[in-house]
Parts: structure tokens; sequence; C-alpha cells
């Protein structure tokens, strides 16, 4: 109310019990009814869900508005296209209805929100990975400083924003997918186009590249991910045989080595691999071996890894991981 209002909306809440919950009087115009639902993050994984459950009228009866003290970017183009009104709370309103078509800024809510909600920052980022790896057990604040070498107080602090935008629950368990997607918009690696890969020989050229083909279980090295890794996994992408491949590197001197030495790519046409700076060091550490069952030699990044890599494409990435969850 106080954000249409500040439009210059009249608006009152409907006489009935059993009808809209809002009423919007247009000057000079028809009178628009609205039906509410709220929710505390709204991502772009269940706008169906979390906008149609629990709808009493139908849509000409009340425009249906949904109200979230965060909507995600992609959530609020996927609510476009459904035809559905929402405000987030951090300032923006959009209502649509017979006569009447509002989109714009209004004043954030003066509800108390968390000033530090959400994956905030590189810890934010390394929790949010451990977290998901794992998804069915929940994880102490000391466990996971132990397990990402970081302050128990950094991980405390990292937990406290990811409760306040409803990204864990009340035991420190990941809210799926909505944490997947929320990591997917952060998830952004540097990276280096190559104009030639390594031979997986034994070479002081290797050794300095720190590839760690052996003992991939225990040891860090590169990780190969994205397209290639995802159909060694079984996903349903289709690629050439020549396709590039896209590896992760365990830090910043690996990948300007690795571009010293193999070259870099002058053209995306020439590029021949990518290596891409691991987010977090568990990329490189938690690598999986395929030898034994599938014709690959270099070791995969785990799954979570290379979905949130298929994630990066909108439109082809979320098919392919729509198709591999069915």
């Amino acid at each position: 109310m106080a954000a249409a209002a500040a439009l210059g909306f009249e608006v009152r809440h409907a006489s009935t019990t059993d009808g809209p919950d809002l009423v919007v009087e247009l000057p000079n115009g028809p009178t628009v009814h609205l039906q509410v639902k709220a929710a505390s993050l709204i991502s772009a994984a269940h706008v169906d869900e979390q906008t149609r459950r629990g709808w009493t009228l139908s849509s000409a009866d009340a425009s249906r508005v949904v109200v979230a003290d965060r909507i995600t970017a992609e959530a609020r183009q996927r609510l476009r296209q459904a035809g559905l009104s929402w405000l987030d709370r951090r300032g923006h309103l959009r209502l649509v209805g017979p006569g009447l078509l509002v989109d714009a800024d209004v004043p954030a809510s003066s509800a108390p929100v968390a000033e530090r909600s959400g994956i905030v920052g590189d810890v934010g980022v390394e929790l949010a990975a451990q977290l998901l790896l794992d998804p069915g057990e929940p994880v102490g604040v000391r466990a996971a400083a132990t397990a990402l070498s970081r302050a128990p107080s950094s991980i405390s602090e990292a937990f406290r924003a990811l409760r306040a935008a409803g990204l864990v629950d009340v035991k420190r368990r990941p809210v799926v997918p909505e944490l997947f997607w929320e990591l997917s918009s952060r998830w952004n690696p540097v990276s280096r186009d190559l104009a030639s890969l390594p031979d997986l020989g034994r070479s002081p050229e290797n050794e300095a590249l720190r590839l760690g083909i052996d003992d991939v279980g225990t040891t860090t090295g590169w990780a190969l991910t994205d397209t290639v890794a995802a159909a060694v996994f079984g996903a349903p992408v289709g690629m050439r045989a020549d396709h590039p491949r896209d590896f992760y590197v365990p830090d910043q001197r690996t990948l300007r080595r690795a571009v010293q030495v193999l070259g870099p790519a002058i053209a995306p046409s020439s590029r021949v691999g990518r290596v891409r700076l691991a987010p977090t060091p568990m990329v490189c550490a938690r690598r999986i071996d395929a030898t034994a069952w599938a014709n690959e030699r270099w070791p995969l990044a785990n799954p979570l890894f290379v979905a949130l890599d298929l994630a990066q494409d909108p439109g082809r990435g979320r098919e392919i991981l729509d198709a591999g969850r069915r």
C-alpha cells in the first residue's frame, strides 16, 4: 500500500475477507483488485511454484501481486513474462491490471531487512558451495570453518547472511534450488583462452603447470569442467569431437603460467581451451577420476561446479540442467 501510495494511487483494504486483498482506485478509471502473496526471496527457479500456490481468485478477478524482500533479476523477467505483478521491497514496483501499468522505483520498505543478506563475499561463495556439495546434512559453524580454513566468526557471519535471505534453514541446511541459483549469479571466474593444451605425459613443463594428474583424489590440480565434463557425466549436451576444453586451475600463478607456456588464443576461432581461476579452492581439491568408467583421462570438476558453469547460459544451461535432473 505504501509503495502504490508513493506513486500517487489511492489504495485501500478490500471490504470482504474472501475476495481481493487490496483495491486500487484509478483517477477517472476502473477499480483494480489486487491479491497479494509474500515471500522472503523470489528466485527464477521457483517462480511458478512461489507465485501460483494458494491463489484463490482467477486472473480475471484480480491482479496477482508477489511481494518479497528480494526478487532476483531473472525472476523479475519471468514474472513479467507470466503477466504477474510484483514488489521488490528494496525499491521497485510493477503493477499490471485493467487500465493499469506501473513499472517504477519506489521508496525501499521500512520493514527490518538484514543489511547483509544472501551470499556475501568470498566466504559466502565458499560456504554456499560447501553446503551444496552435501545438501542433506546440517553443517556446524566450526566444522565449516575447519573445512574451508576460515575463521569461525567469518563463517558465522556468512551463515547469518544466508539465513536472512532465506537460503538456509534453521538447521543450516541449504534451501535448494534457491541457493544453487543464487550461487550461480555470483559464479564469475576469471578466465583466459588458450592456443594449445598440455600433453598429459610427464614433463617438467607439466610439473610447472601443476596439472595434478596423479592421485586425483588426494591432490590439487586442473579440473575439466563445462560442456565436455558435462558430457562425460552424461548430461544431454551436443558438441563436436574437437569442442574446446575448459579447466579450473588452483591459483592466479598457475593461470598466468598456463597462458605463458601454452600461448593465448589470438581469436575465439583459434581457441582450443580455456583456463579459469577456481572461485574456491575446493574446486581443484575435490576432483573426480573418471578413468575407471569413462574414456576421459583429465580429472573432472565435481558435478556441482560443472552445473554452475552450465547455468551461466540462461537458456541452454537451464534446459540441460532440467533435462539432467529428470
